[in-house]
């Protein structure tokens, strides 16, 4: 890496040389012509000439010395500059750019070109945030603009490069020079092992261990979210609340292993019937499942959950305790509502809850609107 400082020393070091060489010989010229031209004086300007030779020497020593003296600074110089030039190359998965007062580019480590696909000569003299585009350009001017004196701004994005999407924190700081703003410098680390490691505990906890889709607490969130949108958007959400009818017997007769395998395969009718990238299929409790439906016509969602009931019943596993079939069967019940409280949505709970208790109660294996 060439560095200003190395520059300015050596332009230092010439000027330096070359001055004190014209002084030295101007001086060697002049002693020479006293000597040669005045004659009638020769003892005096012999004597003249000796002194003068000794100064000439005393100065050349004195610029060697200078020389010397400038050159090792270079070379320590050079040498710490190198050593910091390594150190910033070897920073692995960590992004380095310096900039001047104005956001312009200074200096790109190997990782920083890697990113931003462009070498550190083409990207001197430009503004970072010309470096890149979309949601990234609207993140680096935000951070240019938040960067406050004595305290940096931190922000995260994304990149796209070696296949793959990777995800950096980034900490742009300001860099001092005797109390006066020099520039800028920004550092990213790349986050992304530990924000895939982050969201794969996130779904981890958002899923039922047993039967692989959303748990109670996936469900009450994302009910929450959708009655919100619902409520601001004026369109119908619709909650299906469905149970295994007698799976109490179904767990004695059978043994809990069994009955394990059975909420498994109903899980799964569950999640290929629950199809929509909006919706959801969760577990929401023992033998008790739940499926909320966005933006959902009443006729729409009844058409759905009479296809859970009976794909549920097609399955045909055997249930010798049943009051109601040799099958397992569910009982299923359905509300659906425009959100009036964005802030409450237990009318819908309680429409679902209270249809699910009425197919119980009218003989099970059967689907029942609430009409509220």
């Amino acid at each position: 890496m060439k560095n200003w400082l190395i520059q300015l020393r050596a332009g230092r070091l010439i000027v330096a040389t070359v001055v004190l060489s014209v002084v030295l010989a101007e001086i060697i010229i002049i002693t020479l012509s006293l000597w040669l031209h005045d004659e009638i004086r020769g003892e005096y300007m012999a004597t003249g000439f000796v002194t003068a030779t000794i100064v000439s020497f005393i100065i050349v020593i004195i610029i060697q010395s200078i020389v010397r003296a400038l050159q090792r600074t270079d070379e320590q110089l050079l040498e710490r500059t190198l050593y910091l030039d390594s150190i910033l190359q070897s920073t692995g998965d960590t992004l380095i750019i310096a900039l001047d007062t104005a956001f312009r580019v200074k200096y790109l480590n190997t990782m920083a070109e890697q990113v931003l696909d462009i070498s550190v000569h083409k990207a001197q003299g430009r503004r970072i945030s010309e470096l890149v585009d979309g949601v990234r350009r609207e993140h680096f001017e935000q951070a240019m603009r938040a960067v406050k004196p004595g305290r940096g701004h931190s922000f995260q994005f994304s990149y796209d490069f070696d296949e793959a999407t990777h995800y950096f924190e980034a900490t742009l700081t300001e860099i001092l020079h005797r109390g006066q703003l020099a520039g800028f410098l920004l550092v990213a680390h790349d986050a992304t092992d530990r924000k895939l490691l982050e969201e794969t505990l996130r779904n981890l906890s958002y899923q039922d261990g047993l039967t692989g889709i959303a748990n109670r607490r996936r469900f009450d969130e994302k009910l929450e979210l959708e009655w919100r949108r619902a409520a601001r958007e004026n369109q119908p959400i619709t909650l299906i609340m469905i149970d295994i009818d007698f799976f109490k017997n179904y767990n004695d007769l059978y043994g809990h292993p069994a009955g394990d395998e059975c909420l498994k395969k109903i899980a799964h009718v569950l999640s290929v019937t629950i199809a929509r990238p909006g919706d959801i299929a969760a577990r929401y409790g023992g033998e008790e499942f739940a499926a909320i439906l966005p933006n959902t016509s009443l006729l729409g969602a009844e058409k759905l959950a009479e296809q859970i009931r009976s794909r549920v019943e097609d399955l045909e596993l055997p249930h010798a305790n049943s009051a109601v079939s040799p099958w397992v069967t569910v009982s299923v019940g359905l509300a659906t509502r425009v959100p009036v409280n964005p802030d409450d949505y237990t009318t819908l709970l309680e429409g679902a809850d209270r249809a699910l208790y009425k197919a119980k109660q009218q003989g099970r294996n059967r689907l029942v609107v609430d009409h509220h």
